[in-house]
């Protein structure tokens, strides 16, 4: 009486837990991205002769009257993190299996 085991892990955990895992990834690159750029801007990632968003950051703070070098990769930081903080919230409104 009543359901298998294997119907309640497919019609109830599964979906309940696949949707916080799958949600909270764009979440995920959006700090590695920032830890990255940051670990860069400082010189601790990559090898300093490796173009990167923190490199970039790095070449306008030396640069300073080059205030494009600065600018642009801000405008690319903030683009690429919205964009991906938007993925996210879509992801998770629409695999949420509370909603009608």
């Amino acid at each position: 009486m009543g359901l298998t085991n294997r119907s309640i892990m497919f019609h109830h955990l599964l979906p309940n837990s696949l949707t916080p895992v799958i949600t909270f990834l764009p979440f995920r690159i959006s700090g590695a991205i920032l830890a990255l750029t940051s670990l860069d801007f400082l010189g601790l990632g990559v090898p300093p002769s490796t173009p990167s968003l923190g490199e970039l950051l790095s070449q306008g703070k030396d640069n300073i009257e080059s205030w494009w070098l600065s600018m642009t990769t801000i405008g690319v930081l903030v683009g690429m993190l919205s964009l991906l903080n938007f993925i996210g919230e879509a992801l998770r409104e629409a695999l949420d299996p509370r909603r009608g």
